[in-house]
């Protein structure tokens, strides 16, 4: 069984003041998926990491790309310089329809996007057109989630059509807390898909967050 874990970062000027503890925690996660695979050795995870800042369709770029979770680099510096606007939506828009063209329908596929803003700056995408795809995904079984700072998540994320949704404080402590909830998150979702369990009905990833 293939299980996709999607990650769509912000990677704008906000993101500065925390840019260091969030490629920690980056690296966080892709060791929490790391021993997923290890507990769940059926399933076969892959990592795509997506980053956006700037302007439209061409501040989003592809940093990993369905890459296997025992030969994933490391996330870095390399990968990471905040700075310019948010284009969430298109960020959204490009990566999801992308993974949605290419992989099987009986893989399970978690996408993630962390941000610590508001869209500002997307040009092909709007809130209309994310929440209709969001909504044809999670028909076939995606899941997805919102994790946000400086917002209120769980609205933005209801106005998207998105489930699981997350607060976080974009500070290093706050990056940090946000790598243990997602490797809950990620670690649930694995079980979920070794138990057999509908990932539809699967609306609870950050219960532990919000305890």
């Amino acid at each position: 069984m293939n299980i996709y874990n999607v990650i769509i970062l912000d990677e704008s000027g906000s993101m500065s003041s925390i840019y260091r503890p969030t490629i920690q925690s980056m690296n966080e996660v892709i060791s929490g998926i790391r021993k997923n695979q290890k507990e769940f050795p059926d399933q076969r995870h892959y990592v795509t990491i997506v980053t956006f800042e700037g302007n439209g369709p061409e501040g989003v770029k592809t940093r990993r790309d369905r890459v296997p979770i025992q030969t994933v680099e490391d996330f870095s510096e390399i990968d990471y310089c905040p700075g310019g606007c948010t284009p969430l939506y298109d960020a959204m828009g490009l990566t999801l329809n992308h993974l949605e063209s290419v992989i099987l329908p009986e893989d399970k596929v978690m996408a993630t996007v962390i941000t610590d803003g508001y869209e500002n700056s997307s040009r092909e995408y709007s809130g209309k057109t994310i929440k209709a795809l969001v909504s044809r995904l999670r028909e076939k079984g995606w899941v997805l989630a919102y994790i946000g700072a400086n917002q209120d998540a769980v609205e933005v994320a209801r106005e998207l059509n998105i489930k699981n949704a997350l607060n976080f404080e974009a500070t290093p402590e706050g990056m940090s807390k946000t790598a243990v909830h997602f490797k809950l998150a990620s670690r649930k979702m694995a079980a979920a898909v070794n138990g057999c369990q509908a990932l539809e009905d699967l609306e609870d990833l950050f219960e532990d967050g919000k305890k």
